[in-house]
């Protein structure tokens, strides 16, 4: 029985040491930023972060075991670094081990997983300016994992200074404080904050929104409303998220775009601004050394809308294109209230986000397109919890004036106002018509039907609608 035993051992502590061999690692989700330890030896300011991995080529149906260090870039390969994981088992930041952080599918994958990591106060790392990358090391629930990272990830992680007392002299790698206050919606999901509003490459920080799988231990040189936060109590509440950012010149973007994830990384939410300044007085773009600017949440209205030139109703699939949404008061003079710019992706649906609205007071929901007539909702709708879903498609009563067009089974808004002028008349065919002659083409308004020519096509649809007196139809 012992030699059995002792063979089962061997052959665990085997496979381990084989599986950076026969697996793929992939790093989806890891922030630039965290925030550095306050002096030698000692981190009060553990700013804790969520990083989300994928693993492939493991044995199917199996559960696993992680362990993850964060090393210094000029660590050797064999070393794990330091820092903490949120270890389950223990329901605490310890060790490096997380035990049954995945369970693989059919196929041997893990799927986008994630785990939390804090920065420790270990004297020779964590300093302010100290560039970072992940270690990886996994087992099957139990086994033993090699002292050797399986893997060592690309993907750099810069500590800022964010002591009460400066680490280094140096402005360049200082940092501050971002706290996301009532996104009750997005509560648990997983929070990125980008400097731009496209959310290309990889975020500043990555956490999850309160409540949180971890609970940070108490931080005096944190900012009292940031540490709130972390501790999941305090002035802090469900909903509530914290962040570090760098500030100055690696920063000058401040905060451009907060987008939530789910826990398979796919996007639940995001809210972007296009200059960092936030309606509610946050400055995130000059924000100083170890301040804390606090972003209320904003409103997102859910909507579905098609543009007749743009949809193909034998595919059902649109092409993609900006459009700007505004909301306006339901009381005249109708005055707007508030502008968000989003594409609507290829079923029509898009995600726009606002500052300014309330819960409870019904606004106008307004469609404006490169080439498309203004359209209004049919009648005042109101946020509930911060949210509003729309859909102008299922009905030409979803417009005001029943002011939308049937193409196949689905109502589009008209297509042909190319000067946006609020008709569509001979104004509008003149103007195809000469890029017609010229052999208009790329991405300008005379494109009706969004194929980048300017063609039969596009003047035919223009010369239907314009025969047809369309124009916009609101209670102006």
């Amino acid at each position: 029985m012992k030699i059995r035993i002792i063979l089962a051992a061997l052959l665990l502590v085997t496979y381990s040491r084989l599986l950076k061999a026969d697996t793929t690692y992939t790093e989806l989700v890891v922030p630039k930023y965290i925030g550095s330890k306050t002096a030698n030896g000692t981190n009060n300011a553990r700013t804790p972060f969520a990083v989300c991995l994928r693993i492939t080529g493991l044995q199917p149906n199996t559960a696993y075991d992680v362990q993850i260090g964060i090393g210094l870039i000029t660590d050797a390969a064999t070393s794990f670094g330091a820092g903490n994981i949120w270890n389950r088992n223990r329901n605490a930041f310890t060790g490096q081990r997380d035990t049954l952080a995945f369970t693989t599918d059919s196929n041997g994958d893990s799927g986008p997983f994630w785990s939390y990591l804090q920065p420790t106060g270990n004297s020779s790392r964590f300093n302010a300016g100290q560039i970072h990358n992940l270690r990886v090391g996994i087992a099957v629930t139990g086994g033993s994992i090699s002292n050797d990272p399986a893997y060592i990830g690309t993907k750099q992680i810069t500590a800022l200074d964010i002591a009460v007392t400066e680490r280094t002299a140096s402005t360049a790698d200082d940092g501050a404080f971002i706290k996301g206050t009532g996104f009750t919606g997005e509560a648990g999901k997983y929070v990125l904050v980008y400097n731009d509003t496209s959310g290309t490459g990889d975020p500043l920080y990555s956490y999850q929104v309160r409540n949180s799988v971890a609970t940070n231990t108490s931080q005096t040189e944190l900012p009292a409303l940031i540490n709130d936060v972390f501790l999941q109590g305090g002035t802090s509440s469900a909903g509530d998220f914290a962040a570090v950012i760098p500030i100055g010149a690696n920063n000058s973007n401040g905060v451009r775009r907060i987008e939530f994830r789910n826990p398979d990384n796919s996007i639940y939410s995001e809210y972007i601004d296009n200059n960092g300044i936030f309606p509610n007085g946050a400055n995130t773009a000059s924000i100083t050394r170890r301040s804390a600017a606090v972003i209320n949440r904003f409103s997102a209205i859910n909507l579905k809308a098609l543009l007749e030139g743009f949809y193909d109703q034998m595919t059902n699939i649109m092409i993609q294109d900006t459009v700007l949404v505004s909301v306006r008061s339901s009381v005249s003079p109708y005055s707007v209230i508030e502008i968000s710019k989003d594409v609507l992706a290829s079923d029509g649906t898009g995600i726009f986000g606002f500052n300014n609205t309330a819960d409870g007071t019904p606004y106008y929901i307004v469609i404006q397109h490169r080439n498309s007539i203004e359209t209004w909702s049919a009648s005042g709708i109101s946020f509930i919890n911060g949210s509003i879903s729309y859909d102008f498609t299922y009905g030409a009563s979803q417009a005001y004036g029943n002011n939308l067009v049937l193409k196949g089974s689905k109502y589009c808004v008209y297509s042909g106002d190319t000067n946006q002028d609020e008709i569509i008349d001979a104004s509008d065919i003149s103007s195809v018509e000469n890029q017609v002659i010229n052999g208009g083409s790329g991405y300008i308004p005379e494109d009706v039907n969004g194929d980048e020519f300017i063609d039969a096509s596009d003047l035919s649809l223009v010369e239907n609608n314009a025969g047809n007196t369309i124009f916009a139809v609101k209670p102006i």
